[in-house]
């Protein structure tokens, strides 16, 4: 694949589309970056987690001026999560443990128990990624339903580093 992105969601729309491609992307993002004309500096590590009916990954950004307006502007009922633990280091610990307990304290809502999630930190080398599930194609999953219920939308953005 030649053609260049322009978005996450232009990524996700070829994923989505392209079984080998999303594995290809999985197994190794880096290159995949690279024939789409995307580079990543060497000195990142990308990590990319794929979403399903029964599994939620949410990413916690690094605290940084650009990562605060993203989070703002594209997860907003996420957000208070989000700022909750990057101010209070017990909270983000138990986010990054039990993510239903820390997602639970902070909404009120209990999960299903068939609910998976995970939650991955970024940091300064290493980068997550989410593949969300395609939902023109699948139902949406429980904590899927309660982030659009939330006002929350995808936090997602293609780092490029210099």
């Amino acid at each position: 694949m030649k053609s260049q992105i322009k978005s996450y969601e232009a990524l996700l729309e070829h994923l989505w589309a392209d079984e080998q491609l999303k594995n290809n992307f999985i197994a190794n993002p880096k290159a995949t970056f690279a024939e789409m004309g995307v580079h990543v500096s060497n000195s990142i590590t990308i990590e990319v987690h794929e979403d399903s009916l029964e599994l939620k990954n949410l990413v916690l950004p690094l605290k940084s001026e650009s990562q605060i307006g993203n989070v703002t502007e594209s997860a907003p009922g996420f957000q208070a999560i989000i700022q909750q633990a990057w101010k209070d280091e017990s909270f983000k610990s138990q986010l990054l443990q039990n993510p239903k307990a820390a997602i639970k304290k902070m909404t009120g809502t209990d999960l299903s128990d068939t609910l998976i999630i995970c939650v991955y930190e970024d940091t300064l080398t290493v980068k997550h990624l989410v593949i969300p599930v395609n939902t023109a194609n699948e139902e949406l999953s429980e904590l899927d339903l309660i982030m659009v219920a939330g006002g929350i939308g995808r936090t997602a953005g293609i780092i490029v580093a210099q």
